[in-house]
């Protein structure tokens, strides 16, 4: 485990970063890329480097890099509110959203609330 890898660390990135970006993509579906456009660009990326001498790669790791795409690769969307399954938990995340005064954040962490709340039938 690294140093940055603590759990006020995660939930920051989650609230800063993944949240944000989670939504951006709901509202506008397309700023997605596919799984073919994230592996162009890493080879572009891994071909430029090996390209410089920076970064030369073993053959095990040259042999994974050049296997053909298997296809129909599923990225899943992330949905908090699957995981607030008690009126404690959302309680929680409620009192963090508060925490944070940023309200885009609050109003969102709302919205979450609100979906959990009728997804798993807690009391508001």
């Amino acid at each position: 485990m690294k140093a940055d890898d603590t759990p006020e660390n995660l939930e920051s990135w989650l609230h800063e970063k993944a949240g944000p970006a989670y939504d951006a993509l709901k509202a506008d579906p397309a700023r997605a890329v596919t799984p073919d456009q994230v592996r162009r660009t890493l080879d572009e990326l891994l071909a430029e480097a090996e390209a410089s001498g920076q970064y030369p790669l073993p053959p095990e790791q040259r042999e994974w890099v050049d296997a053909p795409a298997v296809g129909h690769e599923v990225l899943t969307p992330y949905d908090p509110a699957e995981f607030l399954t008690s009126a404690e938990a959302v309680a929680a995340f409620l009192a963090d959203a508060e925490a944070t005064a940023d309200p885009a954040y609050i109003q969102h962490a709302c919205e979450v609330a609100a979906r959990a709340r009728a997804m798993h039938g807690l009391d508001g």
